[in-house]
């Protein structure tokens, strides 16, 4: 799910910017460098103090080769500024000692002293955060959990919603080693990385394009996989990399990766796939801005929506997906859920009128004490009625 927002009347420590035309950080000071390991030595943006992308570009592919190579996790998220361009017009022609791209530069000042904040708080062994293009930022770093970063950089946009005029939106993606490519040139190590790269702005792009086009709000998180490269990412996409489902009324949004399977024509989420049989009820908005109600399923562990439009040739769909609480009366809590699954029990072994009756007596339970034991109870029921069967 997509990380929750925070109130933007709460206002993070973050170091002031007094003067958009002064360096954010003493110049060559690599105590505050927002990098670990990755791309040492390299020189700081003037404005942002973020590594320079020159620097970034030129390091960043060894960086990332070397750790999937390692077996690591690595995520890259590109950030960029909603409305910057309206904004610094808007500032130019209401304030007399504002002009060209100063509102601009005060901005992106700020984006970089919270960036390099929020940098020093992660739990990075190897990482840096770097800008791109004049209002974008760049974060590449190995990670332990992609569920966990995912949520932490939700921390990072809405701590900039916080102190900014805008806010700003950003694309993520998660790479394992099964993501590089099969052949390999020479230069492939820049090749690879600058795939990965403008995949990942794409995402960021077209889920702006679709967001305005829609008349939604800024702040987004758009979750994409890096293109297929190999024949072993024919098979699916390590489950290390993919997020939780959305939750009832939490959203995520996401490119999804169109697949014809057994003669039917689904989009591949970067998501778990549902448990059960049943699948999992999904709000799922379109480019067009169509929205529909569908199922999910999982197909090799991974969440996919069945889709009746998939035209040769497109890599992959924007959508924004929001939970859907199941209520239908036998739809089956998530902790008697886990606990069937830990005794191995069959749920649907039970007729529906008992499902009712245990399914009542849960959700009526007064405290956590007395929900924890129904639930034992069920279990007791259904292992009883299991062995009854035999």
């Amino acid at each position: 799910m997509e990380p929750s927002r925070t109130s933007r009347t709460s206002r993070p420590a973050t170091p002031p910017v007094h003067d958009p035309l002064t360096s954010s950080v003493p110049l060559f000071d690599p105590s505050q460098m927002p990098l670990r390991t990755w791309c040492e030595g390299s020189r700081e943006d003037a404005v942002t103090g973020l590594v320079a992308f020159p620097d970034f570009h030129s390091h960043i592919p060894r960086c990332l080769a070397a750790a999937l190579e390692a077996g690591r996790l690595v995520a890259l998220a590109i950030g960029d500024v909603d409305g910057l361009k309206e904004h610094v017009e808007r500032t130019n022609s209401t304030n007399p000692t504002s002009y060209g791209h100063l509102a601009g530069n005060e901005v992106m000042a700020t984006v970089g002293a919270t960036t390099r904040a929020w940098f020093r708080e992660q739990p990075f062994d190897s990482g840096c955060a770097a800008t791109f293009g004049g209002d974008e930022v760049i974060l590449a770093a190995v990670v332990d959990d992609a569920a966990q970063f995912h949520q932490a950089l939700g921390v990072l946009r809405d701590r900039l919603s916080a102190v900014l005029p805008v806010t700003v939106s950003f694309a993520l993606m998660f790479v394992t080693a099964g993501d590089l490519p099969g052949e390999r040139e020479r230069s492939w190590k820049h090749a690879f990385t600058n795939t990965l790269l403008a995949a990942v702005d794409r995402t960021l792009f077209t889920h702006k394009a679709a967001r305005r086009a829609g008349g939604g709000q800024g702040g987004i998180i758009a979750v994409t996989r890096p293109p297929i490269m190999s024949e072993s990412g024919q098979a699916g996409p390590d489950p290390v990399v993919l997020l939780p489902l959305p939750a009832a009324s939490d959203v995520v949004h996401v490119v999804a990766r169109p697949e014809r399977i057994g003669g039917r024509d689904f989009l591949l989420l970067p998501c778990h796939g549902p448990v059960g049989q049943r699948g999992a009820q999904l709000r799922v908005t379109f480019p067009t801005s169509s929205s529909k109600t569908v199922v999910a399923y999982a197909l090799r562990g991974q969440a996919a929506v069945p889709y009746a439009a998939v035209t040769n040739g497109v890599a992959g769909v924007p959508l924004t997906v929001r939970g859907v609480r199941d209520r239908t009366p036998r739809s089956v809590p998530e902790d008697l859920a886990a606990a069937l699954e830990r005794a191995g029990l069959d749920w649907s072994a039970v007729p529906a009128h008992e499902q009712a009756q245990i399914l009542h007596l849960i959700t009526e339970a007064g405290t956590e004490e007395i929900r924890a034991g129904r639930v034992t109870a069920a279990v007791d029921a259904v292992a009883a009625r299991k062995g009854a069967a035999r």
